[in-house]
């Protein structure tokens, strides 16, 4: 029998890729503890993976300074440098899911994980996020991704938003989604199935119509609850107003391409959505309030924000019906249509 010591890694050599556009948005203290997080999450891996990981900060050189990155990671993870094989790197205006793409086309590893610069991984995140590729047939793996929270605000969009609650384990698990600030590919076949460019106008659709694609071909996708981050709140009740109308405009381009191109019919479609939301947010905000710490004495109020997001999101879905013009995507193939009906909102918050 082979001494434990002589064992051969169990982990495979990984490459890491993180956009520095989130970090544009967020508060600092967020960009902190994820960068700290994931530090002790490749501290945790030593001696377990084949290679030193390659963690890759990509960043759009017209909007940050590689300075501040950095600064991030001598201030929160000095170590970070000497875990991993570290790059700081430029790219010509890239934004969010081409960046992502960007990156994964540099890799040389046979997987790479993506992760956002606001997203904290939690213990055994990794180990996790590349366990399910001991199957040969699985090309994308989906972690867990919560909002985190501390205050009014943040407690009520983490009942509200896309992401469950860390509890809600099993439900997660059984969602057809992917959240691509928390996710695993087989390099190579990405790069034959990047992220689709849905054009101007559309913010964050891409992954949605990409594992939509991905379901139309047969290629097989799993989801781990086991591979947590923990994401940063929206910073700020502006903030906040953006992204409710940027979702309601993206809304109505799934509702388009998905569902009926009639612009009353569209229209229709993204206010019952909307409309959908509310009680839903209501209604966990009534009965899992506690699990974020919300006192009983601030739900209402908590109802009420909840209510004006999505009031702000079914407004833009109308606006953008009513006066939007879009180009129809290709047909998926008619085999696979009942099943990819599954399509929901996929998103980085």
């Amino acid at each position: 029998m082979a001494r434990a010591d002589k064992l051969p890694p169990k982990l495979p050599p990984v490459t890491i890729i993180i956009e520095w556009e989130n970090a544009i948005d967020v508060y600092d203290e967020w960009v902190d503890k994820a960068m700290a997080a994931l530090q002790r999450e490749l501290e945790s891996v030593v001696g377990k993976i084949a290679a030193r990981p390659r963690v890759t900060y990509l960043y759009d050189e017209n909007a940050v300074d590689p300075e501040v990155i950095r600064k991030t990671i001598a201030r929160a993870a000095p170590q970070l440098p000497e875990l991993a094989e570290l790059e700081i790197e430029p790219t010509p205006g890239l934004t969010y899911y081409k960046l992502k793409n960007y990156g994964v086309s540099r890799s040389k590893t046979e997987i790479t994980v993506m992760v956002d610069s606001d997203a904290g991984p939690q213990p055994g995140w990794l180990e996790n996020i590349l366990k399910p590729f001991q199957d040969p047939k699985i090309v994308v793996v989906g972690g867990f991704t919560v909002l985190g929270h501390n205050d009014l605000l943040s407690r009520t969009m983490a009942l509200s938003w896309i992401f469950d609650l860390p509890h809600e384990r099993s439900a997660t698990v059984k969602r057809h989604k992917v959240h691509v600030n928390n996710c695993a590919v087989r390099t190579e076949f990405f790069k034959a199935h990047p992220f689709p460019d849905l054009g101007p106008g559309v913010f964050k659709k891409s992954c949605g119509f990409w594992l939509r694609d991905l379901d139309a071909k047969g290629h097989k996708y799993v989801r781990t609850a086991d591979a947590m981050t923990v994401h940063a709140p929206h910073p700020g009740v502006k903030f906040l107003v953006w992204r409710a109308w940027t979702g309601g405009k993206d809304r109505d381009y799934l509702v388009f391409q998905e569902y009926t191109r009639n612009r009353l019919g569209r229209a229709a479609m993204t206010a019952g959505f909307a409309g959908k939301k509310i009680g839903r947010a209501w209604q966990r905000i009534v009965t899992k309030g506690g699990k974020v710490g919300l006192p009983v004495w601030q739900r209402p109020a908590a109802m009420a924000l909840a209510a004006g997001f999505y009031l702000v999101t079914a407004a833009a879905g109308v606006t953008s019906a009513l006066t939007r013009t879009f180009e129809p995507l290709p047909e998926r193939p008619k085999r696979q249509r009942s099943h990819t009906k599954r399509v929901t909102e996929v998103a980085k918050a």
